[in-house]
């Protein structure tokens, strides 16, 4: 029977001394890790460990690690190696601008069709540029409407088991074949709402919000007052914002991310905008539609490849990237960008690498579902067979790394492990959500052994800093010790 009081009982226990000092002197690897699985903190919780030779594949110490347990976003660990397996690392998504009109003098006699495939990197100013390609082609007048076919993907925005209060943060947009983003951590399909103070205490807060369009509004309730307290809030099912609260007199702005409704049209209303910007007017409106076959290309962007979109989706944990992935890994191998499809393919490479389909559950892309369930085991058995893959190199820079500076360095862990013994050398996924965390990558021992290993705790009630010092603490372990010993 499994106790469920941190890792105890470890199965595997024979392993060479620490050659650190402090607490860990004289023990071994064994001992270390275990007395670590003993924290208060862990105290009613369910948790797995596992810890193994990269090299060799060999357990070098395990905990409950066949225990399945809700990963947050270790998911991605599954998700990001199937991409690569499935799609491959230079898979690009593009977005092209086509018409089926005809081009008489400056105007454009047609319809105007925007045809996505889920990139998530189509940036605002992406649309700009395809406005300017439409002006210098001489088209000052669009005698038609602007169609949105956004058909590469199903018209399932969310996640099974998504929280439904999640739905306004950043970390839970929707999803369409048609997304934009603008922010440095890659946050798709989501405002910027800025609050300022007015010139005197009582007066009005000034609010406003980036990307500008039409498809959002924006309703501000705010006052200038002593402190700041603001509240946002978005309904489901639609794009106005009401924020309300106080901005203080002396502060600078308040910024906040909130997530948009039907992405696909707030792209249609971008995209208008910027015609607008440069001296086009568009007759007709706006609307979702598809695009004919032989259609005339007009303009194009493309997606840096996979390659390159991974380092988002792993060191920034964007959970969007993972998403949009599953649908396309969907798209690739049947022909339907839907959740069902892709994680058909998912659990198609996963079970290619010798894991069962009916020993995880996995139900998006991201693990943002806590419906989600993986073991310890069946993530370094994936980490040992992901070194083994021509594309290896690309995925494992794209890992996060302990105490490296910059969000696109050290990611996740740039916090994490500064100055330790695991600084710069543990390359590892973390997760996190109320009562789950989560950390699985690769560490180096102190003799340069390589060591692959994952760690999943839920149903603990300390606050999450607490689980993740641990985690922390058996990785600095790892990386302070001798681990040269063959099990028993």
């Amino acid at each position: 029977m499994l106790k469920t009081a941190g890792w105890l009982l470890p199965a595997i226990v024979a392993l060479a001394g620490c050659s650190s000092s402090g607490e860990r002197h004289g023990q071994t690897l064994s001992q270390a890790l275990a007395a670590l699985g003993q924290d208060k903190a862990l105290a009613g919780a369910s948790n797995g460990v596992m810890v193994r030779d990269a090299d060799s594949g060999k357990v070098l110490y395990q905990a409950h690690a066949e225990q399945r347990l809700a990963p947050a976003s270790n998911m991605k660990i599954f998700t990001s190696l199937a991409a690569f397996g499935v799609l491959g690392a230079d898979y690009r998504f593009e977005t092209r601008l086509l018409t089926a009109g005809e081009q008489r003098g400056d105007t454009l006699r047609g319809d105007l069709y925007l045809q996505g495939s889920g990139d998530p990197t189509l940036h605002p100013d992406d649309l700009d540029t395809f406005a300017a390609a439409l002006a210098q082609r001489g088209i000052r007048h669009i005698q038609g409407r602007l169609l949105l076919d956004a058909g590469a993907f199903d018209q399932t925005p969310f996640g099974a088991g998504w929280s439904w209060d999640d739905e306004p943060f950043a970390f839970a947009a929707p999803i369409s074949a048609l997304n934009y983003a603008f922010t440095p951590g890659g946050d798709i399909n989501v405002v910027q709402v800025d609050v300022r103070p007015g010139a005197r205490a009582g007066a009005p807060g000034r609010a406003s919000f980036y990307p500008a369009n039409d498809a959002v509004t924006l309703v501000n309730r705010t006052t200038t007052g002593s402190d700041t307290a603001l509240t946002y809030e978005r309904r489901p099912g639609s794009n106005r914002i009401v924020v309300s609260g106080t901005i203080a007199a002396q502060a600078e702005a308040s910024s906040r991310l909130i997530t948009v409704d039907q992405p696909a049209l707030v792209v249609g209303a971008l995209l208008q905008h910027a015609l607008r910007a440069h001296g086009i007017t568009l007759r007709g409106n706006a609307e979702e539609g598809v695009t004919p076959a032989g259609a005339q290309l007009l303009a194009q962007k493309t997606s840096p490849p996979l390659s390159r979109l991974v380092v988002t989706f792993l060191k920034v944990s964007n959970n969007g990237y993972g998403e949009i992935l599953t649908k396309a890994m969907g798209r690739k191998t049947q022909g339907k960008g839907d959740w069902a499809a892709g994680l058909q393919a998912i659990n198609g490479f996963v079970q290619s690498q010798g894991i069962a389909a009916d020993a995880y559950r996995q139900v998006d892309g991201s693990g943002l579902s806590r419906m989600n369930q993986i073991t310890p085991q069946q993530l370094t058995t994936l980490l040992l067979a992901a070194r083994k893959q021509p594309w290896f190199a690309d995925w494992y820079r794209a890992l996060p790394v302990a105490g490296e500076p910059g969000l696109l360095m050290g990611g996740t862990l740039r916090n994490r492990m500064v100055k330790s013994a695991a600084a710069g050398r543990a390359h590892a996924k973390s997760g996190s959500m109320t009562g789950v965390s989560s950390l699985s990558g690769y560490v180096d021992s102190a003799t340069g052994r390589p060591l692959a290993f994952a760690i999943i705790s839920n149903n603990y009630l300390v606050p999450g800093a607490q689980v993740k010092a641990l985690e922390d603490r058996l990785v600095e372990t790892l990386a302070a010790c001798d681990a040269t010993v063959v099990c028993r």
